[in-house]
C-alpha cells in the first residue's frame, strides 16, 4: 500500500483496492457527483424519528426490564414484524386503552401509589 500519512488518517488511492472494490467505490462517487433527487434525500435521512405517525416524538424514556420481560418483548416484536420500541408504543397504546375502558363509570380511582 503505497499511503501517505497525514494527520490522523492515511490517504489511499485506487491502486491500493482490489480492482472490484475501486470500480465499486467510483460508481457511488459519480453517483454522488451527479447529484440526487430530494425524494431520495429524504428516504435517507438518518437518526431517530422526529415523529411517529402523525405526532411528534419529543419525549425519551428509559425503563429497565429483567430478562424474562426483555424476551417477551423482542419475541412480541418479532412476530409482528416491529422494532422493540414499535412493540413497546403498541403495547403501551393497547394497555392504555383497555384501562381507559375499564376506568369509566368505576368512579375515582386510587392512584395514592403513585404519590
Amino acid at each position: 500500500m503505497v499511503s501517505k500519512k497525514h494527520y490522523n488518517y492515511v490517504i489511499v488511492g485506487d491502486e491500493d483496492f482490489p480492482p472490484e472494490v475501486s470500480a465499486m467505490l467510483n460508481a457511488a462517487a459519480e453517483e454522488a457527483e451527479r447529484g440526487y433527487s430530494l425524494e431520495f434525500l429524504e428516504k435517507c435521512r438518518s437518526g431517530r424519528p422526529l415523529e411517529i405517525g402523525a405526532t411528534p416524538a419529543r419525549h425519551k424514556i428509559q425503563i429497565r426490564l429483567d430478562d424474562a420481560r426483555l424476551l417477551r418483548l423482542d419475541d412480541y416484536a418479532h412476530r409482528h414484524d416491529m422494532s422493540r420500541s414499535e412493540a413497546v408504543r403498541t403495547l403501551l397504546d393497547k394497555a392504555l386503552a383497555e384501562g381507559s375502558s375499564q376506568d369509566s363509570g368505576s368512579g375515582p380511582s386510587d392512584d395514592s401509589s403513585d404519590e
